[in-house]
């Protein structure tokens, strides 16, 4: 079966997929930050208030701070955040 996802997206990708798990995790965290970066470039660029700044850099500090924990994450805990960030970049893009 083929799905029109594009592997380098993963907003597109399934929730969850047999096998590859930390990889996963780790896709999806660091496109969490990207997109948390590039709103925090958009925020300066655009004079955003200092609160809503705020905001984007401590979900951005809290996405480092989980693409760490993958270095020592059991498979249990791995599935997890790969589950997690993948929701969160769904709901960050709008999908």
């Amino acid at each position: 079966m083929s799905s029109s996802a594009s592997p380098e997206d993963p907003s597109q990708q399934p929730l969850h997929q047999a096998g590859g798990d930390a990889a996963q995790a780790e896709r999806a965290v660091k496109e969490v930050i990207r997109w948390y970066n590039a709103r925090l470039t958009e925020a300066r660029d655009s004079g955003l208030d200092a609160e809503a700044a705020d905001g984007l850099r401590a979900a951005r500090d809290q996405a480092l701070d989980d693409l760490d924990r993958l270095e020592d994450a059991g498979a249990d805990e791995t599935v997890q955040i790969a589950l997690a960030y993948a929701a969160r970049l769904r709901e960050l893009s709008g999908d």
